[in-house]
């Protein structure tokens, strides 16, 4: 009977075996490997996206609110402007009216002048009477170069104060332009000899 001795392949096959197993986990854990390193890739790429990103918002953001605070300032400006725009219309209404033309003009007639007629078309005026000098006539003609617009006013009884720099400003105004005296003659008749006629012409602000 022949015996054949079968450990030599037995432990050749186990070797092979174990190498095969160590081979596949090698390459199980090599993939692995890979793939944790891919993932972890993935992820520290997304991480600084998304960084990024935050950091973009975050600029947005401060530009935003810096914009906002310009927006609010323009809008307070805004809103300034506009109750000046109204408070110059309010006085420009006032000024436009008769009566405080009418007051401007009495409050500087000295009392040696007689004024006989005033012609007023838009904002030009004609004044023509009669002083009892050239000295009187001439203070007529200053007068009325320094009545301001606060002074018409205050001439018509309203005597609120300016509520803003800009209101003080456009008060303080003069009233009448371009006051000019284009005549004066010697007359006569009712005020007697020695008595002159003038003409004074002028605007209204």
């Amino acid at each position: 009977m022949v015996r054949i001795n079968l450990l030599p392949i037995r432990d050749i096959l186990r070797k092979r075996e174990l190498k095969q197993f160590l081979l596949m986990t090698g390459v199980a854990f090599l993939a692995l490997f890979a793939v944790m390193a891919l993932v972890y890739l993935f992820f520290s790429l997304k991480q600084g996206n998304l960084e990024t990103q935050i950091k973009s918002l975050k600029l947005t953001l401060d530009k935003l609110k810096n914009e906002n605070k310009e927006i609010q300032k323009l809008r307070d400006e805004l809103t300034n402007l506009q109750k000046q725009v109204e408070t110059i219309q309010r006085l420009t209404r006032i000024r436009d009216t008769p009566a405080p033309f009418m007051a401007a003009v009495s409050m500087s007639i000295p009392e040696e002048v007689w004024v006989g007629n005033i012609t007023k078309t838009g904002k030009s005026f004609t004044i023509d009477g009669v002083g009892m000098d050239n000295t009187v006539v001439v203070k007529f003609v200053e007068n009325l170069q320094s009545v301001t617009v606060e002074k018409a006013r205050q001439a018509m009884g309203d005597t609120q104060a300016p509520a803003t720099p800009d209101e003080k400003k456009f008060q303080s105004q003069p009233f009448f332009r371009s006051v000019k005296l284009v005549q004066i003659v010697a007359g006569g008749g009712q005020t007697g000899l020695g008595t002159m006629n003038f003409k004074i012409v002028g605007s209204v602000l």
